[in-house]
């Protein structure tokens, strides 16, 4: 489901002086197989991000091979890359919901762009909204939700259209011990259906009760794969 070789990555924003920007990537390999589960560790400033965005297809590597649900992407079109990324749910730590939209139709909006009927589309919602105890709030916008709600509209968002790959950047911050422990059952059981999972976490505590493969960075290098 995800391989690198020799992967960097250098964001292409220059100083006015033309002088460029570090690497934030540095000649990482690995592999993650079809509904495979890792952490993704390491200090901020490590690259977690930088490989997430990677990950999401936000950007290309600078140098190396990334391949992404059986597409290399350094020569993919934009239409292919466009079509694998509805087959990926992300998780952003900064939510990223649409605040003008309300909670139904923000969870709703990938499978509106997989044309599915409106009836089905209404069921699903209602389902996960309930599942992650918000469904008395499928009418609220983004700016009347806590926190913590945030963080559950935009899980359910990530995984409502049963992606082939889930990324989740620190999905459990704002999120009580019950909370998080439901999410992480989420995560395994979509990762026992196939799904392959990625979460970067500074949650010690969560993967002591979670023990799983582990990714480490440490200045843009992989130090730990195991």
């Amino acid at each position: 489901m995800i391989r690198l070789r020799d992967v960097s990555f250098r964001y292409e924003t220059a100083g006015a002086s033309g002088a460029q920007a570090p690497v934030a990537l540095r000649q990482v390999s690995f592999a993650v197989p079809q509904g495979g589960f890792r952490w993704l560790l390491g200090p901020s400033g490590a690259g977690k991000s930088s490989l997430l965005r990677l990950l999401a297809l936000g950007a290309r590597p600078t140098t190396g091979t990334l391949e992404l649900l059986g597409t290399s992407i350094a020569p993919a079109r934009r239409a292919a890359l466009a079509r694998l990324r509805r087959r990926i749910g992300v998780v952003h730590q900064d939510f990223r919901l649409l605040p003008d939209l309300p909670v139904f139709d923000n969870v709703a909006l990938p499978l509106r762009l997989q044309r599915r009927p409106e009836d089905e589309v209404r069921d699903e919602v209602h389902a996960i909204l309930d599942w992650v105890g918000l469904g008395s709030r499928a009418a609220a916008r983004p700016p009347q939700l806590s926190g913590g709600e945030q963080q559950r509209v935009a899980i359910a968002r990530a995984v409502i259209h049963r992606p082939a790959l889930v990324l989740a950047d620190e999905p459990t911050n704002a999120l009580d011990e019950h909370q998080a422990t439901r999410l992480m059952d989420l995560f395994r059981d979509l990762s026992g259906l196939g799904t392959t999972i990625v979460v970067a976490t500074h949650n010690d505590a969560l993967i002591r009760r979670r023990p799983a493969h582990a990714l480490e960075l440490a200045h843009g290098r992989l130090v730990r794969d195991g």
